[in-house]
């Protein structure tokens, strides 16, 4: 058999926290905090989404979720300002130990695959853009599914597209909700515990198989290729 991953992008494998300092430039200090509530927001809408049936592709859900962080944060700004932090966002910068953890993976022979919320086309330039695209075998959307993580259905739709039986998928994220979802429906799971934002694990559902604090810590955690 062989073992699978499944690699989360946002907030694993990119940095969803370098949008702080294009926010700054707009809002100041109040930048950290409102990066937290857009990404925050991001995730909740695409949460309802789910359970509502009315699925969007995941740029309307961060669109949506930087409105309603203008909104609190009682900020106005101009179209082309909207449009610069929308673009912004699809130029996260890849976290330093993602390029060398992925090609440690690589070189070991494991089956990797992008899995992810966002949409093909978007993590397909996420991914370029940072040199990781030649790490993953595919992209894995949501929008395959027409539901986001963590809906069973996201999950067995990966497995059947990758032709991966469940005991051998390992999902690698930062996400607990991530996390909680893929063991539910019986994969492994590994935390990358990205501090100081995702230091603290949800507490209900299944604990994840293994912890890690860096991406170039997986080989030492995952079962041969």
């Amino acid at each position: 058999m062989t073992t699978t991953l499944a690699l989360d992008v946002y907030g694993t494998l990119v940095d969803t926290n370098a949008i702080t300092d294009t926010l700054r430039t707009h809002v100041g200090d109040r930048a950290p905090v409102m990066a937290r509530t857009w990404r925050d927001k991001q995730l909740e809408y695409a949460f309802r989404r789910t359970l509502m049936g009315e699925f969007a592709d995941f740029s309307v859900c961060i669109a949506d979720a930087l409105d309603y962080s203008l909104r609190a944060f009682s900020v106005t700004l101009t179209d082309a300002a909207r449009t610069e932090l929308l673009a912004a966002y699809q130029r996260l910068p890849a976290f330093l130990d993602a390029d060398p953890g992925l090609d440690a993976l690589q070189r070991a022979g494991y089956r990797a695959f992008a899995f992810s919320n966002g949409s093909r086309e978007a993590v397909s330039k996420l991914l370029g853009d940072n040199g990781l695209r030649a790490y993953v075998e595919d992209i894995f959307s949501a929008e395959m599914a027409g539901a986001f993580k963590p809906s069973p259905r996201v999950y067995a739709a990966f497995a059947a597209h990758t032709g991966a039986q469940t005991d051998d998928i390992w999902l690698i994220s930062s996400n607990p909700f991530d996390i909680i979802g893929a063991r539910k429906l019986g994969w492994q799971a590994v935390w990358v515990r990205r501090l100081p934002n995702n230091g603290v694990y949800d507490p209900w559902g299944a604990e994840p198989t293994a912890n890690v604090s860096t991406l170039t810590d997986l080989p030492r955690v995952l079962p041969p290729p």
